[in-house]
């Protein structure tokens, strides 16, 4: 895992190369070659050795690379490679790099992996970026004015423009609906993020982005296999992708909840090592109703693990301009704050850590699947009554203690008047439009990614939609951006096995009954996994890995209410509206309405201003 820099001209300002060095302490270098000039900041995970460091030039001479990220199957890649191209190092950067010079541009569907590359070809004067299937590893580009600046990080390209453009209204709206502002959007005009599963060519002033992989184009492949070949199929690949997880020259662990998804990869993990596996559980102080340490510490006394509790109790008016330093732009998930803390304390103890993040995505474990199949259910009740029904819930209080639960069951009935895409866009946002238009002084049209992916599936099923709508757009929007950027905040790696993009292919291509089947969520991981864990794992309802923002908003971050979003504060900023705001702050005081993650967005979005802006 490391951050990557390039453009096509020179510059003088060392800072450019050093702004990022979080995300690789460990070497920091430059390399100019044409018109370009590239750089990389480090953090070894395999083969130390200084042959490895980047940028990398081929023994040619003719071309240069820049990468983040790991290849898993580097190895069996550098097989075919090895008797034609001769090899310096053990690293995957240059098994990708030869890729390249033999394969082309088609390289990237040999490579399993999470990535962002960036291939200079002086003898051409072409530049080739990709970004990896799922967007594990972040790319973000500007292309103004004859001027192309690539970087793992907004900071970066900001530093090398020395000026900062505008900010794009569209991406405050977005921000404030879904909590993160979507690809290819950026908080700035002008910077962009390259969509996961695309490639950027640059060449001749002018860059064309192209689409090589689509999760849709494996729906229903493999449908006609039954259920024992399935779960055996799935054993396998799920077995292998935790096996390739594991190479690794530091110390390596496994983040252990106590739920499935990280149960699944500790069983796989300790099938793959001789010795005891090292796992990691974050628990809350003061907080137990969120807290699964007593789970995890029965998966760690099942397989023996050397296992470490991280107990915390995060000063979250601290933290704050930490996380917003660390995106760069407003993101609005406090999950994030958690993982900050939990990759700062695992950092003193290993350098790389296996996570089940993805596992809800895949295999049908969000609570909102299940309100799918309700809603097909109920498709055939006149929509007229729903709207009826809505008009009562206003008179339900919900609990603002950080339980969403309440909010989730009025958000469902409210939206069950609607059609398909209209209501899962209502699921997963926050601010409204109706809310938005009420809450900014100059409310326009923003583009909803959700339902906009929705509509243009070429299916009926709904749990197969939901889920390919997540992985395309909560999944690497949310999760695996504050994964990336808390955990390299820290100059930690964290891997994800249950999203390599063989197993998300096969689920996907498999019957979507197997997703959620006889009232059970994640159905094939459970049939998996019978008899080989604990059942109280195996049954236990899902938690997730959510902060009681709630209770803290109502204690400890009550200052930051009344200071970033006082009446002079909100008037000062200009782009809300007072009243609107202090009904929002009343609604959550009174356990009206589950204020909690609207407020904690505004706050964000105000610390934003205030470090980037005023």
């Amino acid at each position: 895992m490391c951050g990557i820099i390039g453009f096509n001209f020179k510059s003088n300002n060392d800072k450019i190369f050093s702004i990022a060095s979080h995300r690789g302490p460990d070497n920091t270098s430059k390399v100019e070659m044409g018109n370009f000039t590239f750089g990389h900041n480090r953090l070894s995970i395999v083969d130390h050795n200084s042959l490895s460091n980047q940028p990398m030039i081929s023994e040619c001479g003719r071309y240069v690379i820049v990468f983040n990220g790991e290849i898993y199957n580097f190895a069996t890649i550098k097989e075919k490679l090895k008797s034609k191209y001769h090899f310096k190092t053990s690293s995957d950067t240059e098994v990708l790099l030869y890729s390249y010079i033999e394969y082309g541009e088609s390289c990237i569907d040999e490579f399993r992996g999470m990535f962002a590359f960036a291939i200079y070809d002086k003898e051409l004067d072409k530049l080739f970026c990709a970004r990896d299937r799922l967007g594990i590893k972040p790319f973000v580009y500007y292309a103004q004015n004859g001027k192309f600046i690539f970087a793992s990080e907004i900071k970066v390209i900001l530093e090398v423009l020395g000026s900062k453009p505008n900010i794009n209204n569209e991406a405050i709206s977005q921000y404030l609906h879904y909590l993160y502002i979507p690809y290819p959007n950026t908080i700035f005009q002008d910077i962009m993020k390259l969509p996961p599963a695309h490639t950027l060519t640059y060449q001749h002033g002018k860059y064309k982005i192209k689409k090589y992989w689509d999760i849709e184009d494996y729906k229903g492949l493999y449908g006609q296999i039954n259920e024992n070949e399935v779960v055996s199929s799935l054993d396998s690949l799920i077995d292998e992708s935790v096996r390739l997880r594991m190479i690794a020259d530091v110390e390596l662990g496994s983040f252990l909840s106590g739920g499935i998804d990280s149960s699944m990869i500790l069983y796989y993990m300790q099938k793959h090592s001789s010795k005891k596996i090292n796992t990691y559980t974050l628990g809350f102080k003061d907080a137990k109703k969120y807290d699964e340490t007593s789970d995890a510490r029965i998966m760690a006394k099942y397989f023996n693990t050397n296992h470490t509790e991280i107990i915390i109790n995060p000063n979250a008016s601290e933290l704050l301009p930490k996380m917003v330093e660390s995106f760069d732009e407003p993101f609005g998930n406090p999950t994030s704050l958690l993982i900050y803390e939990l990759t700062k304390e695992t950092k003193k103890l290993a350098t790389v850590a296996l996570a089940g993040d993805g596992g809800d995505e895949v295999f049908g474990g969000y609570p909102r699947y299940e309100a799918v199949l309700l809603s097909q259910k109920l498709k055939h009740i006149p929509k007229s009554l729903f709207s009826l029904v809505a008009k009562f819930t206003d008179f339900i209080p919900e609990n603002s203690s950080g339980n969403h639960k309440l909010r989730r069951i009025k958000t469902f009935i409210n939206s069950l008047s609607k059609n398909e895409s209209d209501m899962y866009e209502d699921w997963i946002g926050y601010f409204s439009d109706n809310e938005l238009n009420k809450l900014l002084k100059e409310y326009k049209a923003y583009k909803h990614i959700v339902k906009d992916v929705w509509k243009t599936q070429n299916c009926n099923n709904g749990i197969l939609k939901s889920s390919i709508v997540d992985l395309k757009t909560f999944l690497p929007n949310n999760l695996l951006a504050y994964g990336d950027a808390m955990s390299m905040a820290n100059s930690f790696e964290v891997r994800f096995p249950l999203i390599d993009h063989k197993v998300v292919e096969f689920v996907t291509g498999v019957d979507t009954k197997y997703r959620i089947k006889n009232g059970q969520t994640k159905y094939l991981m459970k049939k998996i996994l019978n008899g080989k864990i604990p059942n109280t794992i195996i049954n236990k309802p899902k938690l997730g890995l959510n902060p009681p923002m709630g209770i803290w908003l109502k204690n400890d971050l009550k200052k930051l209410i009344d200071e970033y979003l006082s009446k002079q504060s909100v008037k000062n900023r200009g782009l809300f509206n007072c009243e609107y705001i202090k009904q929002i702050i009343h609604e959550h005081e009174t356990n009206k309405r589950d204020r909690s993650l609207y407020i904690w967005s505004l706050i964000v979005l105000e610390e934003w201003f205030r470090r980037y802006i005023d």
